[in-house]
């Protein structure tokens, strides 16, 4: 089983029935004419060897065949099929317009010359024969089904050959790309690995060797792609993957691993102390004796975008989501018609932004095997129309997996119809605006003992102050390092936890910080001891005023929980104001703002008795009061331990 090509199931009696079963209902000039039976004995033989998978016997003996019985047009359907599958399509082409010459309403001839044109990239024979196919096949089977939508390709194709996009893609070079396969690209958010799937030999071979390899950033180039080794790879097939935003977990697709549910199945690693862990399978919901795979992780964390053939689609594969929850991975839901087709649909990509779907389909209008489009999400529930991504992104070959960089527009993807190395190789282009995704960020956080500066691993949340799901990840215990996505409208509470050790707060109001480079800060963490202060930096009031925004409430919530973890303190609840106004009124004005925190925490069963709160107005600033930044600063709200 491999992860690029859908299902390879091999039964040559299913495979020779269909062969036989086609020529034996068409008919055909032989009319009564009789056929030898050394010419039918050629034939059949000729099918046994193309249910085999041997093309070239099998073509041998049907061109043995058609010298025998010059008329016999089942021998030329099944040569004209054989040089098809072995990829020979001008010899193809031929062969079906021979059999057209001797019964010019071949049903199957001229659908496949239609087929054969489209490929080969002549697109107004191909709309000749697909429509002198219609004008036989009067019903509304999957081969008429199959014709309209490739007639809307064609339409496509024409427009978007003559109204190119202005794309440059660029091939990675030698140090990724190499005459195996690689396809698959993939990066956490600081973008400084890169993962790719490298399969060796043709993407025909029956048995594939498929597993993950990276390589790092060294300034601007890539160093030369190293395997990554076990106990991700095996001898089985791994690939089609997602890597967290923080880097350290890998979601990746496993075909006949020991320990799986079905034909292929998603699984999940993590990275401690530079190592990665053995994989354990996700299980159902995600799992099923059917095949998942090609997974795609929000960068939150939350959801888990993927691929499956699973009942309950629309036809073929299908791009379904599923929810991490409080009890794990919720049931999947499929995407729905506005993505999801009768066809293909595969190499789902989630950007950043949590937003912006890239994926790839043989179902929608395009340009050939297989195009690559964008949706964006209009709520919880439903998708926008797809959009092509166009020509020359799209081609008429394999177009997959394309992935966008946090900018929102620098892009990668595999083809193999542009000018590469061999087979499948990865490139790189910028998007036109229209296809871009919106622009993320990130922050790189180190977590630290105050006293003794050693690293510490730590519980790291991050929660959009407009009530969207929180990212929840931690710092590593090596360097205490964590880091977490930001997009560039929204604004942030981050919160920093480890048992024994006060939290820690900060506000990130994205549209105010005007910088396109990540955000680095160094935490240091004090333990849970008599004078120890924290600031809480996302409780809000508006200007003059001391009752709690509604903002407030996920900070207010942090602390409750932080008082019933430890019964045994008790905390000073302190107001603060800038240096701006009389200042009576700002120790008033501080002094009700702490009260309405301490009234919140006694609403919501802290004891009284545990809480004190006071004003200080612009006596105790932190900074000076001279920018408007550092005014912000000292306008806050901290809490300080009293008695342990």
């Amino acid at each position: 089983m491999n992860i690029i090509d859908n299902k390879w199931t091999f039964n040559f009696f299913v495979l020779t029935s269909i062969i036989f079963t086609s020529c034996a209902t068409i008919k055909n000039a032989e009319g009564q004419q009789k056929i030898s039976k050394k010419a039918e004995s050629l034939f059949n033989e000729g099918l046994i060897m193309q249910g085999y998978g041997e093309y070239e016997e099998a073509i041998e003996l049907f061109k043995q065949s058609i010298k025998k019985a010059p008329i016999f047009i089942n021998a030329y359907d099944a040569l004209a099929n054989t040089y098809q599958k072995n990829n020979q399509l001008e010899k193809s082409k031929n062969t079906y317009l021979k059999l057209i010459n001797l019964n010019q309403n071949h049903f199957y001839g001229l659908y496949e010359l239609g087929n054969i044109y489209f490929e080969l990239g002549n697109l107004d024979s191909s709309e000749y024969y697909y429509q002198r196919f219609l004008g036989i096949n009067k019903s509304n089977d999957k081969y008429a089904k199959n014709t309209w939508l490739n007639i809307s390709n064609i339409r496509f194709s024409r427009n978007a050959i003559n109204n190119p996009m202005k794309v440059t893609p660029i091939n990675l070079g030698p140090k990724i790309n190499s005459k195996d396969q690689e396809y698959s690209p993939a990066f956490a958010i600081d973008e400084k690995t890169i993962f790719i799937t490298k399969r060796m030999g043709n993407l025909s071979d029956v048995r594939p060797n498929e597993d993950l390899y990276y390589a790092t950033l060294n300034n601007t180039d890539w160093e030369k792609v190293i395997n990554i080794g076990p106990p991700i790879n095996t001898i089985e097939n791994e690939g089609a993957f997602s890597v967290s935003s923080d880097g350290n977990y890998i979601f990746f697709t496993s075909c006949s691993r020991m320990g799986g549910k079905g034909q292929c199945d998603i699984w999940i690693t993590s990275q401690k102390n530079n190592s990665w862990s053995e994989p354990k399978n996700l299980q159902s919901p995600i799992n099923t004796k059917y095949w998942e795979s090609q997974p795609s992780i929000t960068s939150d964390g939350r959801k888990l975008y993927f691929t499956s053939d699973r009942p309950g689609g629309f036809g073929g594969t299908d791009i379904w989501v599923s929810e991490f929850t409080n009890t794990g991975w919720a049931e999947p839901k499929n995407l729905g018609p506005s993505v999801n087709t009768s066809k293909d649909e595969q190499f789902p990509f989630i950007h950043a932004d949590n937003n912006t779907l890239y994926f790839s389909s043989n179902g929608h209008p395009g340009m050939g095997k297989s195009d690559l489009y964008l949706a964006r999400k209009i709520d919880d529930k439903s998708w926008g129309l797809p959009i092509n991504l166009g020509y020359p992104i799209n081609t008429r070959g394999q177009d997959w997996n394309l992935v966008v960089a946090r900018n929102g527009k620098t892009a990668y993807f595999s083809s193999d119809q542009l000018d590469g190395l061999g087979g499948l190789d990865i490139y790189s282009f910028e998007l036109p605006n229209n296809l871009q995704a919106n622009k993320v960020n990130y922050l790189r956080g180190y977590v630290r003992d105050a006293l003794t500066k050693l690293p510490l691993s730590a519980d790291v949340e991050l929660t959009p102050i407009n009530g969207e799901s929180s990212t929840i990840t931690y710092a590593n215990p090596d360097q205490g390092m964590f880091l977490i996505p930001l997009k560039t409208n929204m604004e942030y509470a981050l919160t920093i936890d480890k048992n024994d050790y006060l939290f820690y707060s900060e506000n990130y109001n994205m549209p105010n910080i005007q910088t396109d480079e990540p955000i680095e800060i160094i935490i240091d963490l004090e333990k849970i001891e008599l004078g120890n202060t924290v600031v809480l930096s996302n409780i809000f009031f508006d200007t003059d005023e001391f009752e709690l925004r509604e903002e407030s409430i996920q900070e207010l919530e942090k602390l409750v929980l932080f008082l019933k973890e430890n019964k045994n303190i008790k905390i000073e609840i302190s107001g603060h104001t800038d240096n701006i106004g009389d200042s009576k009124h700002n120790i008033n004005l501080s002094e009700n703002r702490a009260k309405s925190v301490c009234e919140y925490l006694i609403d919501n069963q802290i004891e009284k008795e545990r809480l004190t709160f006071k004003g200080y107005g612009d006596r105790r600033p932190i900074v000076e009061n001279n920018t408007i930044g550092n005014r912000a600063k000292n306008r806050r709200t901290e809490f300080k331990i009293i008695e342990t």
